[in-house]
Formats: C-alpha cells, sequence, structure tokens
C-alpha cells in the first residue's frame, strides 16, 4: 500500500469515527435528555440552543460523510466546538474544554484535508 493510500484510508477513518462521535453527541441532545437540559440550564442557555446545536451536531456529523460538503460540515463543528470551549472555561469549567478541544483539532484535520481546492486552467 502506498502512502496516498494509506492517507487516505486514515483520513476515513477519523472522518467516521468523528462522523460518528457527533451524530452520537447530537442525538441526546435533541431528545431532550434530562442530564443536557440540566447543563445547558445552569450554563444559561435555553432549551431551544440545546435542540439547535444537537441539530448542527447531526447535520455536521453527516455532511463530513460527504467529500463534497465535508469542509462546510467541518467548519460548522469546528465554531460548535469552539463555543463548547468558551462555554466551559467561561463557567469555571476549564479542563471541560479539553474534549472540545481534541474534537477541534481532528475537525480542523479533516476540513483541512477535504478544503476545497481551485483547478487549474
Amino acid at each position: 500500500m502506498n502512502k496516498a493510500r494509506i492517507g487516505t484510508v486514515a483520513l476515513w477513518i477519523v472522518t467516521v469515527l468523528l462522523a460518528v462521535a457527533f451524530v452520537l453527541a447530537g442525538v441526546p441532545k435533541v431528545l431532550r435528555m434530562p442530564v443536557w437540559v440540566e447543563m445547558f440550564d445552569n450554563w444559561g442557555y435555553a432549551t431551544w440552543f440545546l435542540v439547535a446545536i444537537g441539530v448542527l451536531e447531526i447535520l455536521g456529523g453527516v455532511l463530513l460523510l460527504v467529500p463534497r460538503v465535508a469542509f462546510p460540515g467541518a467548519v460548522l463543528l469546528g465554531v460548535i466546538m469552539l463555543g463548547a470551549c468558551y462555554t466551559h472555561v467561561a463557567n469555571g469549567e476549564a479542563s471541560e474544554a479539553l474534549r472540545p478541544l481534541l474534537y477541534l483539532v481532528f475537525v480542523v484535520i479533516v476540513g483541512w484535508a477535504r478544503r476545497p481546492r481551485r483547478t487549474a486552467r
């Protein structure tokens, strides 16, 4: 297997794992699971915002799986992860910001790999 092929396989593995993680993170929010309702309430966010974040996480996860729209999906998820980091830090939960920060790193990697490229004319 050549290096390009290994890179492609690695990119797909990371992409699929990220997509699954974001869909699995979004579903409980959309379903308004009590633990999430309580957390968002403690942070000062409305329940509609919880559902919106859940929907956007699911959408972003699905978009990652389609190479043509993976870049906008990565941007969407990156913004959500920045917001999650901010929320944790602003609420005195700095150590909790590490998980969204780690997800952000992987989202940036996938977004960079799937970024639109100009074609030669």
